[in-house]
């Protein structure tokens, strides 16, 4: 017979960056650390993750299936749209570093003018690689992703409106970790393993 108490709901969310080696919490119940930035809001859409895999078939004379599998390679994505528009989110959507980026102080004039934010774009470059984590949140119930490096494999379209936020919609590929450990680690609470 089910159990509802297996069904889990991601009510809520927060997601994380940081340089790639930043050391990661050892537990669901311990709190990000030094070195991660919170992304902030999210879409209510939540998180949605994609798994792949490219196989190799073995066909054999007579037969109508394969006779063998081999898993070539396999992949995933993490697809979120972010609400606010900060620093590190401008740096992920527009691929810049935040090291590249100029904040030009306000002015209390006359004339008075805002702080505001300089940054380029349009130079070819490898990507910029973080570590990401995320948090899915029930009430108690947390599912932890910790991702050692990723890069943003695709952005939607930004959209500027007066019906809608102005938002960022990135999707992170997972890479190999660095020094070959777990590309993606994960903890969840409440989830008991079968008894043998």
């Amino acid at each position: 017979m089910g159990n509802a108490d297996n069904i889990k709901i991601g009510v809520k969310g927060r997601a994380y960056v940081a340089d790639v080696g930043t050391t990661f919490p050892t537990s669901p119940f311990v709190a990000w650390g030094t070195g991660w930035a919170d992304l902030g809001y999210m879409h209510p859409d939540g998180l949605e993750e994609a798994l792949g895999e490219d196989r190799t078939e073995i066909n054999a004379w007579g037969e109508e299936a394969p006779v063998k599998t081999r898993i070539k390679s396999r992949d995933g994505s993490f697809k979120i749209t972010f609400l606010e528009t900060t620093a590190d989110l401008l740096a992920l959507y527009y691929a810049v570093l935040t090291d590249d980026m100029t904040s030009v102080a306000a002015v209390v004039g006359p004339p008075a003018t805002a702080q505001y934010l300089s940054f380029g774009t349009g130079q070819a470059s490898p990507g910029i690689e973080k570590a990401l984590g995320i948090d899915i949140i029930e009430g108690d119930e947390i599912e932890r992703i910790m991702i050692a490096r990723v890069d943003v494999s695709d952005r939607g379209n930004r959209k500027r409106s007066a019906d809608d936020a102005s938002s960022f919609e990135l999707t992170f590929k997972p890479l190999a970790a660095p020094s070959g450990g777990q590309a993606v680690q994960r903890f969840l609470t409440n989830v008991a393993l079968p008894t043998p």
